[in-house]
């Protein structure tokens, strides 16, 4: 749609200011972002505000002009102001020990969210107002600091123990508090920003409910009502609707995303439609537009209407969790109603930036987060280009030109973001957007609030609306699970660098004024504006000639193996996947979204890194701490060649592998033992464990190992997969080893591998670990760790230092770790 604007300048003849909110609240964001780069102190940016401020107000008001300039860098300084201001003040007041080791504490404090229960695990955030720290003599007194705690859930019973808190309640938990991890892969979730930027400095846990002891119950409050009320609606979402798709609907009514099923929640994340799951704003129109309809319907006027809307939208958004998105929409559709009911003029750009303004003056960590960011970022490009967009499409109807613009323009805007936050984007997103969306918004959630608010009255008489749309969500589950098995369109991209999301900012711009007739011979333009985004983005995925460099990364996938190497030319090796023991477990203990190695920190990886196939798969041997995470990659990647060892699967989990990776039509090679391969120029492999007819006991696999020897630009490393002791020995027989750079030490450390004779024989200078932190098999082993030190071979651990990667060029090897 257009934005119209039918008000005066504010200043004629000189500056022409006729948004001056937006201006402001511009500017303020980019003061919020000026800040985070070069962390201005709060001082010096309120003394530039002032000296700015008051230049700017002279030069106006002498000259009449410069008032753009001087609101714009005056918010600038404002908003560098305010982020110096918070950043200061965001700190703990729970003291650090002098270790990295956990603090042991009794906590004293109250309830601030209602716990949540997913199988065997529970989290309660508590807003600690008192902490003993086990060894010390006073207690600490802390400002209401916010402590998530994870609860390991023994039974049933505890389930519905911790179920029954609730806000306000106080509390005295036993914990182990410890801060929280950065980022230990690259492409990983970097949960320490993430939660610093909630004001949270610690997370802890809390070995049993039975150390959480309640000290008060408070008379129920206003949150309280909220939650029962949720609870309530939650229920009857339950009752109207089959268990098959309930789930989907609380997530799509209520905003309660945990209850959506993960595989059907995973689905949407790869097409491109995870944003029906979350509120924004197409649920709070649709909550709007439905209200509008029952109440002019019954004879309501359109100003009461109005009225009513404005009071129901807070309520609505404090109801679903008040993200991001639904505060920006709430405000942005206030501020509409209220010139509706005033008769006033209406400027929904106006609207957009007091949204921003007002969003960020409370918090203005929320310019970092992705929802707020595609939030505002794919409603601007919705109000300025919809309309433009829409003219240019060739249909007659404009109605069905709007319907095609708005994924169009929503996809063009958000597209940066995606790749940038999430590496990934669905060829297919625009097209499945184009139909799932007006069904969602049109057909779905219309008829879900219909079952909801009669399911209040009555579960019966929800079934008719409840009926039609399950019978619609269902049609669009069975299209979204069989398209997204497609690993085609799925496009996998590193994040993009600031200067290449600033230029393709500017070619939207370029096209959106192309588009408007702004400029002369604006059809020119429009087809240069066309040619230069799509150049701009396959540039994405068109690899530019580099310098020669081969890549290994180490991933810290916990007790387990894998690593990934790159070479120049952009082949991909991955050798291993992680995994973990799986150990049976009952209903009640299954979690919604288990710990799965692959899919939380291969695939991310990979992703991350922009790969799009897999060249060669090594798997050194079938062990689930080898292989346990490669299902997911199998699904999500295609798989060019496998190479195995040459003896049979032994368990269930690799046949299963096996079977999937030729029916997606890899080919599986046998280590051939011996041969030097080339990869490319300056770059091979070979491989030297283990033989045809080194056959182990079938309860024994860890010496059916694959082993290799990799070489890139005269530089040597060694991969051992789990190789004991027996297997060093017998490759010491049959081959000349030499002297290595990087030694992949075999079977995480263990005292059973890298024997005195290993090490000797091919003398590493470096050595790498994976392994897992406090694992329950005391991995590394002392003796290890003591036989590489004595030969002053450097040690990188990746339960210490996070994922290790080893850069190799002519001449020269780098080494470095996520962690220090």
């Amino acid at each position: 749609m257009d934005v119209e604007n039918n008000r005066k300048p504010v200043v004629e003849g000189g500056c022409d200011v006729q948004r001056p909110i937006l201006i402001i609240a511009l500017g303020w964001l980019a003061g919020i972002a000026a800040n985070s780069f070069y962390s201005f102190s709060w001082g010096w940016s309120a003394a530039g505000l002032l000296i700015t401020g008051a230049t700017g107000g002279i030069w106006f008001y002498l000259r009449r002009k410069g008032l753009f300039l001087c609101l714009f860098f005056s918010s600038l300084l404002a908003g560098m102001t305010q982020m110096a201001w918070v950043d200061q003040r965001n700190v703990s007041h729970i003291p650090t020990p002098s270790t990295k080791k956990p603090v042991f504490a009794k906590l004293t404090g109250e309830v601030a969210e209602p716990p949540k229960v997913d199988g065997d695990r529970g989290t309660l955030m508590v807003q600690v107002s008192r902490l003993h720290i086990q060894g010390t003599n006073k207690p600490v007194f802390v400002p209401g600091e916010r402590v998530p705690l994870s609860i390991r859930l023994m039974s049933p019973e505890d389930q519905e123990r911790l179920d029954r808190l609730r806000r306000g309640i106080r509390l005295g938990v036993e914990a182990e508090l410890y801060r929280p991890d950065p980022a230990r892969n690259p492409g990983g979730f970097d949960d320490r920003r993430y939660l610093y930027q909630l004001g949270i400095h610690w997370r802890g846990t809390v070995s049993s409910i039975k150390d959480i002891s309640i000290l008060e119950v408070p008379p129920p409050s206003w949150d309280d009502v909220m939650d029962v009320l949720r609870l309530r609606l939650g229920s009857t979402l339950d009752a109207v609707y089959p268990a098959e798709t309930a789930g989907l609907m609380r997530g799509m009514l209520l905003g309660e995303r945990w209850e959506v099923p993960w595989t059907v929640e995973a689905d949407f994340i790869r097409l491109g439609l995870v944003h029906l799951l979350a509120i924004s704003g197409l649920h709070v129109g649709v909550f709007a537009g439905c209200l509008y309809f029952v109440l002019t319907r019954v004879g309501v006027t359109r100003e009461k209407t109005a009225l009513i809307i404005i009071f129901a939208l807070p309520f609505y958004a404090v109801l679903t969790g008040a993200g991001a998105p639904v505060i920006r929409s709430v405000i942005m559709a206030s501020l509409a109603l209220t010139a509706v009911i005033l008769r006033r003029w209406k400027d929904t750009l106006s609207f957009w930036g007091a949204a921003l303004w007002g969003m960020l003056c409370w918090n203005p960590y929320q310019a970092f987060q992705p929802g707020f960011q595609l939030s505002f970022v794919v409603t601007l490009a919705l109000l300025v280009g919809v309309g433009p967009v829409s003219r240019c499409l060739p249909f007659s109807m404009p109605g069905v030109n709007q319907l095609l613009a708005v994924p169009l323009v929503a996809q063009a805007a958000s597209f940066p973001l995606l790749v940038y936050h999430f590496h990934e984007i669905s060829l297919l997103s625009w097209f499945l957007n184009l139909w799932v969306v007006p069904a969602v918004s049109l057909l779905v959630i219309p008829l879900g609030l219909a079952a909801l608010g009669l399911g209040l009255i009555h579960p019966a008489l929800g079934w008719l609306p409840a009926g039609i749309s399950h019978f619609l969500l269902k049609g669009i589950l069975f299209v979204t699970s069989a398209v997204g098995k497609w690993k085609g369109p799925q496009l996998h991209s590193a994040p993009p660098s600031l200067g290449w999301m600033v230029a393709y900012g500017a070619i939207l711009v370029y096209i959106a004024v192309s588009l408007a007739k702004r400029v002369p011979r604006s059809g020119v333009h429009r087809w240069i504006s066309l040619i230069l985004l799509s150049v701009w983005i396959l540039g994405l995925w068109i690899p530019f000639p580099g310098r020669k460099e081969l890549q290994i990364t180490f991933l810290d996938v916990g007790q387990g193996d894998s690593a990934v190497i790159e070479t120049p030319s952009g082949q991909v090796i991955l050798i291993d996947g992680g995994g973990s023991l799986s150990f049976g477990e009952e209903s009640w203990e299954r979690r919604r979204k288990p710990r799965e190695v692959g899919e939380d920190v291969v695939v991310p990886f990979l992703k991350a890194r922009g790969i799009q196939r897999i060249d060669w798969l090594v798997m050194t041997h079938g062990d689930a701490d080898h292989i346990g995470g490669l299902k997911a990659v199998a699904e999500q990647l295609p798989v060019s060649r496998v190479i195995r060892n040459p003896h049979p699967t032994r368990t269930s989990l690799e046949r299963e592998l096996m079977d999937r990776l030729r029916r997606s039509g890899s080919t599986v090679f046998t280590a051939p033992l011996g041969i030097r391969w080339t990869l490319e120029p300056g770059v091979s492999w070979q491989f030297l464990h283990p033989g045809p007819l080194q056959h182990g006991r079938l309860d024994q696999t860890n010496n059916d190992s694959v082993v290799f020897l990799l070489t890139a630009y005269g530089y040597r490393v060694m991969m051992t997969g789990d190789i004991e002791e027996k297997g060093e020995k017998t490759m010491l027989r049959h081959w000349d080893l030499p002297a290595v750079d990087v030694l992949k030490v075999a079977h995480h450390g263990s005292a059973t591998s890298t024997s005195e004779g290993w090490l000797d024989a091919i003398r590493p200078r470096m050595a790498v670990v994976s392994v897992g932190r406090n694992n329950r098999f005391g991995h590394p082993a002392p003796e290890v760790i003591r036989r590489l030190r004595d030969r002053d071979i450097t040690v990188l651990r990746t339960d210490r230092n996070g994922a290790v990667t080893v850069r190799m060029q002519p001449g020269k090897i780098a080494v470095e770790s996520m962690l220090p």
